[in-house]
């Protein structure tokens, strides 16, 4: 089937009157969020019921909360409190199927359903498929939907596809952007998005307390490769003491990236009884090979899993792995004796968080 007939038969799908329960992967990110805003207004206009589903109880992260200055509506449905069967399910930037988590419920009585993704190897798990890995972000097939639909071109649609380009391109910096995302960029610019209050709300406001725990998390820092590899890690108690929301997390990872000379870097985050680990890459390291071997996904550039366990058991299977894949040698484990933060990084510069830096990473062993 050419690409311009599988357009049509998902654009077929969405008929006046039938029922479209719509939801992305756990732990929401820009991409997820852009995508199913666009597509529900898609969907409105052709004469859909649409619910905007969550993947689980969590809120949508407080961060992109300015898109209903858009004309957007955030009215997203935790799954336990949507009871009806839907008559079509779409599935959101996820190419596995339990990434759904408490949704995939739902998912599982929809008389059909339909995935919507970008990454490399989806799954088989639904009727219908609309994927392409060379696209920089769902938000790009969801704006060819648009332009394919004859549905008229609102304000709120360019909006919500913008944010999903933005972030998934790293505001045009990973190394997916390319003309295609740049053309259509600027057709979403000219269809009424404003790139300089959707980037300013997304990348550059922020709390004190965001802003207290990049400091923390600098302080941690260090070399796991020297120049090559960089890595630090944030508590869930940095976040309570800091009134930070746990979901944002998008500076700390972006920070650890902007170091210069680092190929990859790792954020490590406490999240209850389990470890979230963020990756971003740059060059020709491929992040989401790490991730997908830890049981998790995402793209070259930028990729993450969850790891069940705490910090130092997730740096040392991280540099076990690094040591397997010949990028990091036996050897040449990191050394701290002569690091600026020998004694400080075992708590931040005002007391809080005195916990040992991960052993893994810091002692032979």
């Amino acid at each position: 089937m050419s690409r311009e007939q599988t357009i049509q038969t998902v654009l077929g799908l969405f008929g006046p009157g039938t029922k479209v329960a719509l939801a992305g992967h756990i732990n929401p990110d820009g991409d997820s969020i852009g995508s199913m805003l666009a597509l529900a207004e898609l969907l409105k206009a052709r004469g859909c019921q649409v619910v905007k589903l969550l993947p689980n109880d969590q809120a949508v992260p407080a961060v992109y909360g300015f898109m209903g200055e858009y004309g957007l509506a955030l009215d997203f449905v935790p799954p336990a409190q949507y009871h009806e069967d839907p008559d079509l399910f779409i599935a959101l930037d996820l190419s596995q199927s339990y990434r759904l988590d408490q949704a995939g419920a739902v998912f599982a009585r929809s008389k059909k359903s339909l995935v919507i993704d970008h990454h490399p190897n989806p799954d088989d798990f639904s009727d219908y498929m609309l994927h392409d890995e060379t696209a920089a972000a769902v938000g790009l097939l969801v704006w060819e939907l648009i332009g394919s639909s004859g549905e008229k071109t609102t304000l709120a649609m360019a909006s919500a596809c913008y944010l999903a380009l933005l972030t998934d391109t790293g505001r045009f910096s990973f190394q997916n952007t390319n003309a295609q995302v740049l053309a259509a960029a600027a057709e979403m610019t000219a269809a009424g998005a404003d790139p300089a209050s959707i980037s300013q709300a997304v990348y550059d406001t922020r709390s004190l307390g965001s802003l207290k725990l990049d400091a923390r998390l600098v302080e941690r820092m260090e070399y796991l490769v020297p120049d090559k590899v960089v890595y630090s890690w944030v508590y869930e108690d940095d976040f309570a003491e800091l009134g930070v929301a746990l979901d944002d997390t998008e500076s700390l990872i972006n920070l650890l990236r902007s170091v210069a000379g680092a190929e990859l870097a790792i954020l490590l985050r406490e999240d209850g009884i389990q470890v979230r680990v963020n990756l971003r890459a740059r060059g020709s390291y491929n992040a989401s090979k790490l991730a997908s071997d830890h049981g998790g996904g995402g793209h070259q550039a930028a990729a993450g899993f969850n790891f069940a366990g705490t910090i130092p058991e997730a740096a040392t299977a991280i540099r076990h792995y690094l040591e397997s894949e010949g990028i990091l040698a036996a050897d040449s484990r990191p050394n701290f004796k002569d690091s600026q933060h020998a004694q400080a990084v075992s708590s931040d510069r005002d007391g809080h968080n005195e916990r040992p830096v991960p052993p893994a990473l810091s002692q032979p062993g």
